[in-house]
């Protein structure tokens, strides 16, 4: 496999909450008509909401991406492990590989690499949301076998069957 996935330091924690906070930031300015103090108030108590214990929040899991080999850094996933409608679910909150590590074949490894960490812990399905002009992710998503579930704002929910 050309990656690991490990569970992120508290540095990497903070890099990647500034990270979460300035792109959820960026997709509501592009999205919705408010003021960038509003669009970062938004963000960091739904942030706050979701991680009230930080890097230790139960059932969430703040991972770093390496390739295996020489343990670089590509990239990071956050998921959530929570029961919806009665099935046990991997809720892909947050997944970025670094620009310059794209198209590698990285991506595809760590959504392989978790969802086998998600049946493991009683997963049945993994589901992710992903903006509409997010072209890229798409087909990533559908490649990895995720199909659509329905659409909400400015994107889609994807589901699969684990």
């Amino acid at each position: 496999m050309l990656i690991s996935v490990r569970k992120m330091t508290n540095a990497e924690f903070e890099r990647f909450y500034q990270w979460s906070i300035d792109n959820h930031v960026k997709e509501l300015l592009e999205e919705n008509q408010m003021t960038i103090e509003e669009a970062i108030r938004e963000t960091k108590e739904e942030v706050a909401a979701m991680l009230p214990d930080g890097l230790n929040t139960k059932d969430n899991y703040l991972m770093t991406i390496e390739e295996r080999d020489s343990k670089e850094p590509v990239g990071f996933i956050w998921t959530l492990h929570e029961e919806t409608e009665g099935k046990k679910q991997s809720f892909v909150c947050d997944f970025f590989i670094y620009e310059s590590k794209r198209c590698k074949g990285y991506a595809t490894a760590t959504l392989a690499e978790v969802e086998k960490e998600a049946v493991e812990a009683g997963c049945q399905e993994s589901v992710l949301f992903v903006a509409d002009n997010n072209y890229a992710a798409i087909e990533l998503y559908k490649k990895c076998n995720y199909q659509f579930l329905r659409q909400m704002d400015y994107g889609k929910y994807m589901i699969k069957q684990l």
